[in-house]
């Protein structure tokens, strides 16, 4: 017989098929994430924190930038009003004006211009005013004065009344101007009208008598009264119908004058003129 060769009893061997279970994935994942988390751990940081801060840091830099132009804007010279431009006077003084203002030293930011106007309107020299700011710090004023028409004379005390008979104080001697002495001293303030009553007279008299006399007395009891060139006291009286008046008197004058007459004065102010 052929020798057969004994063979355990073996069970038959089935292989399995290997696969990776699911759960080896995660620690795998798990991992890189760890590594990659090692790999870059301070530019992580940094940029996070960049975020995170960049409003605040833009918020500070923005409040420093402010504080500084508050600080050039309120402390320094330049935004000050120390010297104005000055247009148009000519009798109130620079100094006068700038007091007047109230905004010598001023901040230009805080200076309003139509307030500065009115404070300058009660000058009584100032008949209209315009004021006008520009950066950084100067400031315009252009000014129209009130004109003198006539010295006016008050005891001691001497003024100039406008053309529109505002009282103002004679600061020089205008020699051009004619002069009317107040015999009754009525009181004048400055900055208001003169008595309406003298004015109309020497108004109406200039008006009529443009060559005329240059220096007059005023008094309620007479009226408007000058002394002429002969030493005669002229009366005039008031307003009402000088240049009947001045035509009356211009002519007795001439007579008188051709009769080498002596008297001592005219009084042509009330109806027809008489001398003495």
């Amino acid at each position: 017989m052929p020798f057969t060769p004994h063979t355990p009893n073996r069970r038959p061997v089935t292989r399995r098929a290997t696969t990776t279970p699911r759960t080896t994935v995660r620690p795998t994942t798990r991992r890189l994430h760890i590594v990659a988390a090692g790999v870059m751990p301070r530019q992580s940081l940094v940029s996070g924190l960049w975020q995170t801060q960049r409003p605040k840091l833009a918020a500070s830099v923005l409040i420093a930038v402010m504080a500084t132009l508050l600080f050039l804007f309120f402390d320094a010279d330049w935004f000050y009003v120390f010297d104005f431009e000055i247009a148009g006077a000519q009798n109130l003084t620079p100094a006068e004006i700038q007091k007047a203002s109230g905004v010598l030293g001023y901040n230009i930011f805080f200076i309003d211009a139509p307030a500065v106007e009115r404070a300058l309107a009660k000058l009584p020299e100032v008949k209209s005013v315009h004021v006008s700011t520009r950066m950084p710090n100067q400031m315009a004023v252009v000014i129209e004065e009130r004109v003198p028409e006539v010295t006016w004379q008050r005891g001691a005390e001497t003024y100039w009344v406008t053309t529109d008979s505002t009282v103002l104080r004679a600061r020089t001697n205008l020699t051009q101007l004619p002069t009317l002495r107040d015999l009754d001293q009525a009181a004048v303030k400055l900055g208001e009208r003169a008595p309406k009553p003298a004015l109309a007279a020497f108004r109406a008299l200039r008006e009529a008598w443009q060559d005329g006399p240059r220096a007059f007395e005023w008094s309620a009891a007479r009226g408007l009264a000058f002394t002429d060139a002969h030493g005669w006291k002229v009366y005039l009286g008031g307003a009402d119908d000088m240049p009947g008046k001045v035509a009356q008197v211009r002519a007795l004058i001439q007579q008188l004058a051709a009769q080498k007459a002596k008297i001592q004065f005219i009084d042509a102010g009330k109806g027809d003129p008489y001398y003495q």
